[in-house]
């Protein structure tokens, strides 16, 4: 008789786990206004992590910059596991904002709106606001229909972000070189994605190949490979580090947050080998100059 009560007990402890764990891991709709069509996918589990990581940084949002609460909320979330195509899925376009997996855009976009949420909000920020503000950054006008509402090019997201008041591209200020390097990865290599792969009349296609021709219309900068040593004194911690590709078409191949101590120009990223964030154990220059297809970088400082 014990044995079957313990036998029954371990039953249902074993269901309550699996339960609190698969109530932790499913995606649920969080309402960002009373529009309808303004939400965010997400589990549970993020909005309480996002939750917890804006009361701590609201506490210093009149006594640190935006830069020092991105390194903050950054290395609140160190370990947080690479998940690549965490925007995918569903049937739809849709925000989907997540803290418990990321790669290396969506970690550097995060810890910017989380920083920006906590200095615009204080003790009132929240997840909802965040997400919100995640949703301006991430999209196009901050619409979400589309994919191609999406921004996807780095460049874009910039460009997109400085005009909002966000972040400052100094690349061109401490020494950058225009990098010429057309824009057409997408475009041309669009069997690669989901949501492009059948060309003839996609409106999604037809939309970032538009793009495409935009961003090539203004010239960009980077600092080539062998003058970062030159330029280090320049860069601060919480910086955004963007490396740029050497690969046909691709503007930026990685991107990351500067992480200087010591002297040591390091950086903080979301690391597809290490598949976690990490504080990586190189500096900006060492990792450019061991990767195979990175031919520089840029510097975005947050404002």
């Amino acid at each position: 008789m014990l044995k079957k009560v313990f036998y029954a007990l371990s039953v249902a402890c074993l269901f309550l786990s699996f339960s609190v764990a698969y109530a932790q891991t499913e995606l649920i709709k969080v309402k960002l206004s009373d529009d309808s069509d303004n939400y965010a996918v997400t589990m549970r589990s993020d909005t309480v992590l996002g939750n917890r990581i804006l009361c701590k940084l609201s506490e210093y949002k009149n006594t640190k910059s935006t830069a020092d609460l991105m390194l903050s909320a950054a290395q609140m979330l160190l370990e947080t596991p690479y998940v690549g195509g965490t925007l995918e899925g569903g049937e739809r376009e849709e925000l989907r904002v997540f803290l418990h997996k990321t790669d290396c855009i969506l970690f550097v976009e995060t810890c910017l709106n989380l920083a920006i949420c906590a200095k615009s909000y204080g003790d009132k920020a929240d997840f909802i606001k965040f997400a919100d503000l995640v949703r301006e950054s991430r999209y196009r006008g901050g619409i979400v229909k589309n994919y191609s509402d999406r921004i996807h090019y780095t460049t874009e997201w910039i460009r997109n972000n400085e005009s909002r008041g966000i972040v400052e591209d100094i690349t061109q200020k401490i020494g950058g070189t225009v990098y010429d390097h057309p824009i057409y990865y997408m475009s041309k290599n669009h069997d690669k994605y989901a949501q492009l792969k059948n060309a003839e009349g996609n409106k999604d296609l037809q939309v970032i190949a538009e793009v495409e021709k935009e961003l090539n219309k203004t010239p960009f900068y980077y600092i080539p490979q062998e003058d970062i040593p030159q330029v280090e004194k320049f860069i601060k911690s919480g910086d955004i580090i963007c490396f740029m590709s050497g690969v046909k078409g691709l503007d930026i191949a990685h991107v990351a947050m500067a992480y200087v101590k010591d002297g040591k120009v390091g950086f903080i990223h979301a690391s597809m080998g290490a598949m976690r964030v990490i504080i990586d154990p190189k500096t900006i220059y060492e990792y450019v100059k061991a990767g195979k297809y990175l031919t520089g970088i840029k510097v975005v400082r947050p404002l």
